[in-house]
This record gives structure tokens, sequence and C-alpha cells, in this order.
């Protein structure tokens, strides 16, 4: 398992910074691994149920996520359910200050335990809805989203949330047209930056998109 998520974090287009070693990012993803196995069995966090599943769509899918988020900033991870992308991205960008928002207990409840477990530091996780959650309004410099299927729910909430020149990352599917129509994007004040597309077959259906909010 060591193995594989090395050669993932070492092959993967993230770009580890100075000081944050794939051998000792992997040791942190087998923490949250073990914590996700004891977990799963009782709440359901994942249709998936073998550890290796989870490292070939989850943490892969987090993991490309990372590629449009700097080292440093401040980052909400909206809807964070099992801790994707949030936590993959805490730990191989160790820097990044990270609020993680889940509205089911039982699943806050985990999140915050994976954080304690992990040790990892500068990472919260709040039990609430997004939409209840008014803390740091138009005070964060990336939200993540990942599986909202209705575009305009994910650029209203990444609207709230960012700050003037912050960055909107979610996943889509890839025949999702809403990017191609900039008078649309623009209506919410965001402008496409990137589409990342997965390589995996597993992942091939969908994509991420990174968007940035313009300077108000």
């Amino acid at each position: 398992m060591k193995d594989q998520l090395i050669k993932l974090l070492s092959d993967s287009p993230i770009g580890l910074r100075s000081g944050v070693f794939p051998e000792l990012a992997a040791e942190s993803l087998i923490l949250y691994l073990k914590a996700w196995k004891r977990w799963n069995a009782k709440i359901n966090l994942t249709a998936e149920c073998h550890e290796l599943s989870v490292v070939d769509k989850h943490i892969y899918e987090s993991l490309q996520y990372s590629q449009a988020i700097s080292p440093t900033g401040l980052l909400l991870d909206i809807g964070s359910g099992a801790g994707f992308p949030g936590i993959p991205i805490k730990i191989v960008r160790p820097s990044l200050e990270v609020v993680l928002i889940e509205s089911q207990r039982k699943r806050a409840n985990f999140l915050k335990s994976v954080i304690r477990s992990i040790g990892l530091s500068g990472i919260r996780c709040i039990h609430k809805r997004a939409e209840d959650f008014s803390e740091f309004q138009r005070a964060y410099d990336f939200v993540t989203l990942r599986h909202v299927l209705e575009p305009t729910k994910s650029l209203q909430l990444g609207g709230r949330f960012l700050k003037s020149g912050g960055i909107l990352v979610l996943q889509t599917s890839c025949n999702d047209s809403f990017i191609s129509t900039p008078n649309f994007l623009n209506s919410y004040c965001f402008a496409l930056v990137d589409e990342i597309f997965f390589q995996r077959s597993s992942s091939a259906h969908s994509k991420i998109v990174v968007l940035k909010r313009n300077l108000i």
C-alpha cells in the first residue's frame, strides 16, 4: 500500500513542495485509510470497501485538486464527507490553512477523529450546512467542491466565501457545458482558469474545473 501511495504522489503533477516528501505524505495517508476502514464499517463513508479502491478513486481525485491549490492561504472544503478532497490536500500542502464543512454529524465526528489521529495542524472540521456557515465570508483564497451537480449552486457558494481573486475548484461532468458560456460565468463573477481531466478510467467521466472570482 505504501509503495502504491508513494508512486501516486511521485507521479502525480501535484507538485510536492520543498520539505514535503512522498514517503511522509504516504504515511499520513495510510493513517487516514486505517481510520476510514474502522469508521466505514459503521457509518458507510464511501461505497468502496477496500483501501486500494479508495486510493485509486478518492485519493487520486483529491490529489488532482492540489494542482490548482497554492502551498499557502486559506481553503474551505464544502461538503467534505469522508474527507475528500480536503484532507489529502492538507497532507500535500501542509502550510495551507484548511476548514472542512460537513452537515452530517457522524461524518463530521469522523473527520475530527481523523485530524487528531493523523496529527494534522492548521485544519478543523465544522459540523454545519454550508448555507448556514457565516464565518469568514469573502475571506477564503480557495474553495473546493466535489460532486456538486448543479453549477449555479456551486458558483453561488463559491462566490459567497471567496475573496476577490480567489479560486473555486470543483468537480463536474466532462459533458457539463456551463463553462463554455462566458456570460453565464461572468454573471456570477467568475472566469475560467483551467480544466483538469482525470486520466484514470474510473474517473474519466468527470473533470476538475478551476475558476477565478473576478476582482470586485
